[in-house]
This record gives C-alpha cells, structure tokens and sequence, in this order.
C-alpha cells in the first residue's frame, strides 16, 4: 500500500504542476481551503501538518496570483483564507481531474470489485481516522 500511496502522490504532484501549475504544498492548500475554507492559518497548519511560515507564503502567493483571499476575521487578529472566484473555478477542475483519475485507475475492474473496493477502502478511512486520533491524543 505505501507503493500505491507513493507512486499516487508522485504523479498526483506531476499532474498537478503540470496541468494547474501548482506546486505540491499550494495544491496542499487547494485542496484543504477548497473542500473545509474558510481557514485560518492555523487550521490550515492542522490539516496539512505544514509549517506555518512555509503556507504563510504560499497563502500569499497564491493571493497574489488571484487563487485565494486573505480576510481578518471579524473581532480578532485572525486572518481567514478562502477560494477566489478564480481559485473556486480552479478547484473544481482539480475535482474533475481527480474523479476522472480515479475512473482510470479502476477501469478494466467489474462494478462488483468497485462495490467492494469502495467498501474496504471506506473501512480504512475509519481506521487511519482512529490512528490519526490516537496520535493527536498521544501528541497533546
């Protein structure tokens, strides 16, 4: 599984820069701001276990290129992060890109080991979601 999961990732990378022109952490972003946003910075943090500096400037970048918006909460110091127009369009490409993927990757299998794969893989959800709890437990 940690091969599958690699070699995903390493193309997902590949494909994302190339057909987004996204780097790996602003995709990171993408992804998080664009299914949880509005964000903080903190929160971002969370999701994507990512340095606050290292977002911090890609949030930036990414406001700079139209992608994002940078709004202060109201009442606080806080800034919240969410998805432009532009960047709404864009994740909804990604979206697209990734529904299409995953039909490739499981063409050539019958409904039937589709049912199941879904299943398994549901049930392997709910188990990296425990060990992500018992991490986060162990960690505070």
């Amino acid at each position: 599984m940690i091969t599958f999961f690699g070699m995903l990732r390493r193309s997902g990378i590949l494909a994302q820069r190339r057909q987004f022109g996204l780097s790996e952490i602003e995709w990171r972003i993408m992804t998080q701001v664009g299914e949880y946003g509005p964000l903080s910075l903190n929160g971002l943090s969370e999701l994507t276990l990512q340095d606050r500096g290292q977002l911090s400037r890609a949030v930036k970048g990414m406001v700079g290129r139209g992608l994002l918006k940078r709004e202060r909460k109201p009442g606080g110091p806080e800034i919240e992060i969410e998805l432009s127009a532009e960047g709404r369009a864009l994740y909804g490409h990604m979206v697209e890109r990734a529904i299409e993927r995953d039909r490739r990757l499981t063409s050539g299998l019958s409904q039937e080991e589709i049912q199941m794969l879904w299943r398994i893989t549901d049930r392997m959800i709910d188990k990296a979601e425990e060990l992500m709890d018992e991490e986060r437990s162990l960690g505070s």
